[in-house]
C-alpha cells in the first residue's frame, strides 16, 4: 500500500515538473506569470467597476482581488484539463498508469500557483486594515477542500468527453465564462437583484468563494453553509469520476 502510494506520488511530482517546464520554458518571468496576470485582470475589474461604475462594496480591490484569485484557481485547472489526455497520449497507453493522475497533477500544478497569491492578499488585508479570524485555518480548509472537490469532478467530466468531442474545448470556454459572471467574483452580492439570488443559492463557486472571503475580505464563520456545499461538491466529483471511469476503455483508440 505505501509503496503504490509512494508511486503515486513520483508520478504525479514528474507530472507536476513536466508541466512548469512545458509552461515556463523560454520566459523571462517564469512562474512570476502565475501572480502577474490574475492581479492585474484584478486590476482591469477595480477599474472598470470600482473606479468607472462605482459599484457600492466596502474595500472593493480587496474584494475583487481575493474573488479573482479564487476563480482563477478554479478556472485554470479546469480548463487545463480539456487536453491534459491528449497531451500526454504517450502515457494513455500504459496500462499501468493511473490516468486520474493526469487530472491531479493538474491541480497540484496550480495548487502550487495559488500558494504564491496569499501573500499579496495578505498586503492588500493590511492596507485596509482586516485583521483575520480565529477561524482562518478552518475556512481555509474548507475552501481547499471543497475547491479540490468541485475542480477535479469538472475536471474529470471535461478531459474525458473532450476526447471523444473536440467541439466540447469551445463550448467550455463560453460556459467558463458564462459561470464566472454568475458568480461572486468581481460583482458584489448586494448589486444583484432580489430575484437572481437563488442562482447563487444553486451555485457553488459562490459558497467557495463566500468561504473564501469568509478569509480574506470581511472575516467570519459561517459553518451552515459547510454540509450542502460539501454534499454539492462531492456529488459533482464522484459524477466526474464516474464518467472519467466509464469511458477510459476508450481512451487510448480514441487519440
Amino acid at each position: 500500500m505505501n509503496r503504490a502510494l509512494t508511486l503515486k506520488r513520483d508520478q504525479i511530482s514528474v507530472l507536476i515538473a513536466k508541466d512548469f517546464k512545458l509552461k515556463y520554458n523560454a520566459t523571462a518571468l517564469g512562474f512570476a506569470w502565475s501572480l502577474i496576470v490574475p492581479f492585474f485582470t484584478s486590476l482591469i475589474y477595480f477599474f472598470v467597476f470600482g473606479v468607472m461604475m462605482r459599484w457600492n462594496a466596502k474595500n472593493y480591490l480587496l474584494y475583487v482581488v481575493s474573488g479573482n484569485f479564487m476563480w482563477q484557481f478554479f478556472s485554470n485547472v479546469v480548463m487545463m484539463n480539456g487536453r491534459v489526455l491528449m497531451s500526454n497520449s504517450a502515457l494513455l497507453k500504459k496500462t499501468s498508469f493511473d490516468r486520474r493522475l493526469l487530472i491531479w497533477g493538474t491541480f497540484f500544478t496550480e495548487s502550487i500557483h495559488f500558494l504564491l497569491t496569499i501573500p499579496v492578499l495578505i498586503g492588500v488585508m493590511w492596507f485596509y486594515g482586516v485583521v483575520p479570524h480565529w477561524t482562518l485555518p478552518i475556512n481555509l480548509v474548507a475552501t481547499l477542500l471543497f475547491t479540490l472537490l468541485l475542480s477535479i469532478g469538472v475536471g474529470y467530466a471535461y478531459a474525458a468527453i473532450n476526447l471523444y468531442f473536440r467541439d466540447l474545448e469551445r463550448i467550455m470556454d463560453v460556459l467558463m465564462r458564462m459561470w464566472l459572471f454568475l458568480s461572486p467574483v468581481f460583482i458584489p452580492i448586494g448589486n444583484v437583484p432580489e430575484r437572481f439570488r437563488f442562482i447563487y443559492d444553486l451555485n457553488p463557486m459562490a459558497g467557495i468563494l463566500c468561504t473564501w472571503r469568509d478569509i480574506f475580505y470581511e472575516p467570519a464563520f459561517h459553518p451552515e453553509r459547510f454540509a450542502q456545499l460539501g454534499l454539492v461538491c462531492l456529488l459533482v466529483f464522484l459524477s466526474g469520476r464516474w464518467i472519467f471511469k466509464s469511458l477510459e476503455p476508450r481512451f487510448a483508440e480514441m487519440m
